[in-house]
């Protein structure tokens, strides 16, 4: 993430109130001073914050809750608008072949189909013969889908909230 119009705002906030993060951590109730600190780092540095901090913070600084929602939903029509950029922009299409579970391996796909159907049989082809599953990546928009018999599954589209990539995630 990034810095957001909120978390400039959090940050000028409690500047112009004199808090130091441990000052408006005590503020916020947290009987670990510490937490609370790392809460407040996160949305000023990385816009990241939970709903429950956010309260504990427009408390503790006294601010405006409807100009915070009205930050939020700006922030929010900020990055829809950006994920629109990126979702435009023209990608060379590859493919990804599932080596096992959590390992996976990307392929260009060869530029001489004409269709995406073409291509889309081309891969199916791949999986079956490697019997493993597939993502055909044609634009950053959409993917197709393809089990290790080769069957096309459909269509998958990204948006902000999944950007359909395989990925390990390790907690």
């Amino acid at each position: 993430m990034m810095s957001t119009n909120l978390s400039r705002f959090v940050k000028g906030e409690r500047l112009k109130q004199g808090l130091n993060y441990a000052e408006l951590a005590g503020k916020m109730n947290y009987t670990n001073v510490n937490r609370g600190m790392r809460r407040v780092i996160d949305l000023e540095r990385e816009g990241i914050v939970h709903s429950e901090v956010l309260e504990k913070i427009s408390d503790a600084l006294n601010l405006d809750r409807d100009y915070i929602n009205a930050l939020i939903n700006k922030d929010r029509q900020e990055q829809e608008e950006e994920f629109e950029k990126y979702l435009s922009e023209p990608i060379q299409p590859y493919f990804i072949l599932r080596i096992i579970p959590a390992i996976y391996q990307s392929y260009d796909l060869p530029g001489n189909f004409s269709t995406e159907e073409e291509a889309a049989e081309y891969v199916a082809g791949i999986a079956k013969e490697k019997q493993k599953k597939a993502l055909l990546c044609l634009s950053m928009r959409e993917k197709i889908s393809i089990n290790e018999k080769g069957e096309i599954m459909g269509k998958i589209k990204t948006t902000m909230d999944n950007a359909h990539y395989p990925y390990t995630r390790i907690k």
